[in-house]
């Protein structure tokens, strides 16, 4: 019989931080697929604590930004499940150890938890601090997680480099699609990092971030209606989408990404961004709202008279659009630098529109594992046979002789226009684009990363480890929020 825990929820969330800060000590190679297996079970169990926690303001978007962050880990978590790199194997001891400490801080505050409103000012501000320690340990545990899996590419590469000059059999060496495949987990981890801090660094002073002096403004229509939309469009992917859906999906993020490409450019002419750095970021931001839009078109290939796309997204991409439309644009086309500076806190919206990006590049990895795995996927087999056929040659002009002499579809489905499920090639060119979309937008995004250099640095900086002892101050205001009666036995 396991011996009773003691700890307080101060205790539990300050052994939790901890525990993240000694993933950056300790962060090697080995232990990089054991904590991308473990991710979304401690991103989970953080979400259902933040959920039982007295509501606390949100900072720069009124959405709970742990709407926003689940549906990544629950996005990793189901690549894992269906095979993915780094597949089935061990979890790490430390990430499960923080979940676990997360859920029994849960089970406390659960049974007391009641509407900050009800809390006096001390309290209130114990509230927000709370909020905060959660989101750090996330965030300090996503950092964590993305420097291992940068030794494990590094160690990767240099074993794949070795058994080369060695001439070791293939089967002992990793593969270059090995090294691939964590380097894209590597861009997710940013990715999630990057969301929590956007969160945490924009918080009023806490114990968690002391130095940070930042007031979050009230959010604007458009950075509410853009966080909604990530999350909807993460609920749609992960429940059995139509392709219609995969259309709405994509054109929305190309017109995101337009918009983000007229903004910026508004803000570089108004002396906002350097135009050095406009002159790098302009061509990517256009080759990725290019391939948003070649997936769309491709995945509108595969709709039928029957799609549907799901009612949610659909008004979860209306209120995207009417949020641009009255922010960005004028009856004849967009609205010219001057009225958009006008109307915009030019800086502040430019920001979150580059933070929008960032998430795109998750939805970007989920479009992908739907075109990889969805079992359910169907279209006309006309288009099925001429977009199969044509990906074979492609594959097989480059080596491939598996598809040599096969055909994709039978006279009967071609007359009849069946819907057939879709064959490996035609699955592989759905890939492909969307491999075209994560290139494009994680350029974009680099290019973006010093439109505020010191905002830059502050989310991707380790936090400072404190002279000795645990996290500074957490044992102060975050123990003051213990359930009535004191810790439970």
């Amino acid at each position: 019989m396991p011996a009773p825990n003691w700890r307080t929820v101060g205790e539990l969330l300050a052994d939790s931080d901890e525990l993240a800060r000694e993933t950056l000590l300790d962060a090697t190679p080995d232990h990089a697929p054991a904590m991308v297996r473990s991710w979304n079970q401690l991103v989970r169990s953080a979400a259902e604590l933040w959920a039982v926690l007295p509501s606390a303001p949100y900072g720069p978007s009124e959405l709970d930004p742990m709407e926003r962050l689940r549906p990544v880990g629950d996005a990793i978590g189901r690549s894992v499940t269906a095979g993915h790199w780094p597949g089935q194997g061990p979890t790490d001891e430390r990430l499960i150890q923080i979940a676990d400490n997360l859920s029994r801080a849960r089970h406390m505050v659960e049974p007391h938890s009641r509407p900050a409103q009800q809390a006096s000012p001390e309290k209130q501000h114990d509230i927000q601090d709370l909020h905060g320690h959660v989101m750090h340990t996330v965030y300090v545990a996503a950092h964590g997680t993305a420097v291992a899996l940068g030794a494990h590419v590094t160690d990767l590469q240099h074993r794949l480099a070795a058994g080369e000059r060695r001439r070791q059999p293939l089967a002992e060496r990793p593969t270059a699609l090995e090294i691939t495949a964590a380097q894209d987990m590597i861009a997710r981890f940013d990715g999630f990092e990057q969301l929590a801090g956007a969160y945490l660094f924009g918080l009023p002073p806490t114990s968690t971030n002391p130095d940070q002096v930042i007031e979050a403004a009230p959010a604007t229509r458009l950075e509410t209606a853009l966080a909604a939309w990530e999350v909807q469009a993460h609920r749609t992917l992960a429940n059995n989408p139509d392709p219609a859906d995969l259309v709405r999906v994509a054109r929305v993020q190309a017109l995101i990404t337009s918009t983000t490409s007229v903004l910026t450019e508004a803000a570089a002419r108004k002396g906002h961004i350097d135009n050095d750095i406009m002159q790098r970021l302009a061509p990517v931001l256009e080759a990725s709202q290019v391939a948003w839009s070649r997936a769309a078109k491709r995945w509108g290939e595969l709709t039928n008279p029957t799609s549907r796309t799901d009612p949610a997204l659909v008004g979860a991409a209306r209120e995207v659009r009417a949020a641009i439309a009255a922010a960005a644009t004028n009856p004849t086309g967009w609205a010219t630098p001057d009225q958009l500076a006008s109307r915009l806190d030019l800086p502040k919206t430019v920001k979150t529109l580059h933070l929008s990006m960032v998430a795109s590049i998750e939805i970007a990895y989920v479009v992908r594992d739907t075109a990889a795995d969805h079992p359910g996927l169907t279209a006309p087999a006309r288009i099925i046979g001429m977009r199969s056929q044509g990906e074979a040659e492609i594959a097989i002009e480059q080596g491939e002789t598996r598809y040599e002499g096969v055909t994709w579809t039978t006279p009967p489905q071609v007359a009849a226009n069946q819907l057939i499920p879709l064959p490996e090639p035609a699955r592989r060119g759905l890939i492909n684009l969307a491999d075209d979309v994560i290139a494009t937008t994680n350029h974009a995004v680099a290019a973006a990363a010093q439109l505020d250099p010191s905002d830059s640095v502050q989310r991707t900086k380790p936090p400072a480890e404190p002279a000795a002892g645990r996290p500074r101050a957490i044992h102060g205001s975050i123990s003051r929020f213990e359930p009535p009666g004191g810790p439970r036995r």
